[in-house]
């Protein structure tokens, strides 16, 4: 469903936020041009709000954006970057589709894409459970799963869970043998984990058949882990990590919820009949379709208008 010419995405470089938006744009344009900037102090305390002279204080990374290239949409995810796309919005005269709330009021976007958690409805704005990602059934299909084991493999997926997370990992590293005693487990943490915590992880996964914390553990197996795992296990704390989890066809199950904020639960729950359980591990999975759909009614949307 390749729709409109040409797409901007403006980007801050966090990584939750840029798979967002270079997801949604790949079912929408193949024409993509990704712009890295931040924005001069006071100017980005404001954000969204546009302050005088906000054009001349965005820092662009590498290349700044060419006007002679109009796009017909411009794509942003976080506070930071609905700045920008409102300005050039303004700039153009394109459309503007915003990912996350922006903290300011809805009708200032042509789309607004949010987590069904955030409770903001309106006629823009598009609730979705969890995060946009690539990660379909069919994506990871074409991953190569070989293992030498004949054991099912158990993959834990950590993001950046609180202190006390750490705390009781030898508990959690017991529970899992317990729980599931003839699966092999797998580690895999993300950019977001802390760094002071990776010792402790691997003395309390010391039998894990992998552990994976950074580069110096070798390439990053999150992909080929999502693949060709048979349960997935993830920290409460990432709601991206568990929206793509939840596209798989695995068991998906929570942990360290007793951590996380008020916002978070409110995710947890909106996902609940999609999650397994140490004691109930579901043999039957709907993946979720989050993207496709998003992609459809935020087309739709913007023909509309």
């Amino acid at each position: 469903m390749k729709k409109f010419k040409h797409i901007w995405i403006f980007s801050d470089s966090i990584a939750g936020h840029e798979i967002q938006s270079k997801a949604l744009a790949s079912k929408l344009s193949e024409h993509i041009t990704l712009y890295h900037c931040t924005i001069r102090q006071p100017w980005l305390s404001f954000a969204p709000r546009i302050l005088p002279r906000f054009g001349k204080n965005i820092i662009w990374e590498k290349q700044q954006p060419d006007a002679s290239q109009q796009p017909d949409v411009i794509i942003t995810c976080g506070r930071r970057m609905a700045a920008i796309g409102k300005y050039y919005k303004r700039q153009l005269n394109c459309k503007h589709i915003q990912i996350l709330n922006p903290g300011d009021n809805p009708k200032k976007y042509d789309v607004l894409v949010c987590p069904e958690h955030d409770e903001l409805w309106g006629k823009n704005i598009i609730a979705t459970k969890g995060s946009l990602h690539n990660v379909s059934p069919d994506s990871l299909a074409k991953i190569k799963c070989q293992d030498s084991s004949d054991k099912q493999t158990i993959t834990m997926l950590i993001g950046n869970p609180a202190e006390q997370f750490f705390k009781n990992l030898d508990k959690l590293s017991n529970k899992i043998k317990q729980s599931l005693p003839n699966h092999q487990i797998k580690v895999c943490g993300s950019r977001r984990t802390p760094s002071k915590y990776h010792s402790t992880i691997k003395m309390a996964f010391s039998n894990a058949q992998m552990v994976w914390l950074d580069e110096s553990d070798g390439e990053n197996p999150y992909l080929k882990l999502l693949a060709c795992s048979d349960v997935l296990i993830v920290t409460a704390d990432s709601i991206n990590m568990l929206s793509e989890a939840c596209a798989t066809d695995k068991p998906v199950i929570v942990i360290g919820q007793e951590y996380i904020s008020p916002k978070h639960q409110k995710f947890i729950e909106s996902i609940f009949d999609r999650l397994s359980s140490f004691d109930n591990l579901k043999e039957a999975n709907t993946p979720f379709n989050t993207l496709e759909e998003v992609s459809n009614k935020t087309f739709k949307q913007l023909i509309r208008k």
